[in-house]
């Protein structure tokens, strides 16, 4: 699905953006099949006109409570830098969970790039 749309932008790329275009699409090969935690979820929004990624992550407190925490930045790099090095929580999200955040991020940043709709998986 996301292949097709690539290709078609490909023409209108620079390098940095061709090696994105490799990148992603070697992610959705390997995590074609994730199980993901159920402590929390995130949810990712992007802003073309600002150029910033939007990151809500949903999580249960130990009485099963709901609270959400936000993060913003305008690339993947710096987000999963600042979402996986924080103190913020004391939830633990697995590999895949993890693979599959990274990933979303890098598609996130490259709808930025390429000024186009990003749809989280």
């Amino acid at each position: 699905m996301y292949r097709n749309m690539f290709l078609n932008s490909s023409l209108r790329l620079n390098n940095k953006q061709k090696q994105y275009l490799k990148d992603i699409l070697i992610l959705n090969q390997i995590s074609h099949k994730l199980s993901l935690d159920s402590r929390s979820y995130f949810l990712i929004t992007i802003n073309i006109f600002d150029q910033f990624i939007d990151v809500e992550e949903i999580c249960y407190n130990s009485t099963g409570q709901l609270y959400s925490i936000f993060f913003k930045d305008k690339t993947a790099k710096a987000l999963c830098h600042t979402i996986f090095n924080s103190q913020h929580v004391n939830i633990l999200l697995s590999n895949q969970h993890v693979a599959y955040l990274a990933r979303e991020l890098v598609k996130s940043e490259l709808g930025i790039l390429l000024s186009q709709q990003y749809i989280q998986d």
